[in-house]
């Protein structure tokens, strides 16, 4: 943490989830690594705006998690940030989790109450719904013309449209180009769509013309389960913004297949 004399140490013991740590200048922590990738200190802070612009406002307010991370005097969940910087579920908590944060000078309060029913239910929760968009997007990887017929990630060289980051308006979900070279912006949330996705998208839309589009057309998708009054109003009467609902279908096998 900030203020505290770091001791170096040449060997670690290893934690759950392949934590690792990078040591630089004498012992002060730089880096840190997560299955393998490399996470700082703005991943983090950029995490935090999309958990109050997109899970904030529907995060438990009566059930919180045991720890949390304390920033500008706001309380975001540790599980949950670092679940949206490296994707995929974070098993465990507590220190390992927490240290984390800690290496990157973030300050893991503990909170006074316990939360109802569980320590982790309401992050699990969140946890789901994360892991849910995890799998829509892996999904439409697979096949985005499932999406819309002829639509293909977008690839440049090195750069895929995957998890684009797209500057200060954030990091994109999908970039994928449609069958006339248009480049289209794919959003996803797992379950309903309120109207902020809409100024968020537009966000996105408006660094790509920027930085990526050149001469082409710039459009947008919103895909999500449920669609607010207001969300469909709003996209209305934004040119080229679509909006697409998903549904979820189970199949069902023998269990020795």
């Amino acid at each position: 943490m900030a203020g505290q004399r770091v001791s170096y140490r040449p060997a670690l013991v290893p934690v759950p989830c392949r934590f690792e740590r990078t040591w630089r200048d004498g012992g002060n922590m730089q880096t840190t690594k997560v299955r393998g990738q490399l996470v700082t200190r703005e991943d983090v802070l950029q995490a935090m705006k999309r958990f109050d612009k997109e899970y904030r406002a529907s995060f438990p307010q009566r059930k919180w998690v045991r720890y949390a991370i304390e920033h500008y005097g706001q309380h975001y969940p540790p599980k949950t940030i670092l679940r949206m910087i490296v994707g995929g579920s974070i098993p465990g908590g507590g220190k390992p989790v927490n240290s984390r944060f800690e290496d990157l000078a973030f300050k893991v309060v503990t909170l006074d109450e316990p939360p109802e029913g569980g320590m982790d239910d309401d992050e699990d929760a969140a946890d789901t719904a994360l892991s849910l968009e995890s799998d829509l997007e892996n999904s439409l990887l697979k096949n985005l013309g499932q999406l819309e017929k002829g639509l293909k990630l977008y690839t440049k060289g090195s750069i895929t449209g995957q998890q684009l980051q797209a500057g200060s308006a954030g990091r994109l979900d999908l970039l994928g180009v449609d069958s006339s070279d248009c480049l289209v912006v794919i959003e996803l949330k797992a379950g309903e769509a309120d109207r902020q996705v809409c100024g968020q998208i537009q966000a996105y839309m408006g660094w790509v013309k920027e930085n990526l589009a050149g001469k082409r057309r710039v459009r947008g998708i919103i895909v999500a389960n449920e669609f607010t009054d207001r969300t469909r109003y709003a996209a209305a009467m934004v040119p080229n913004l679509a909006s697409k609902k998903y549904e979820v279908i189970f199949k069902f096998s023998d269990g020795e297949n």
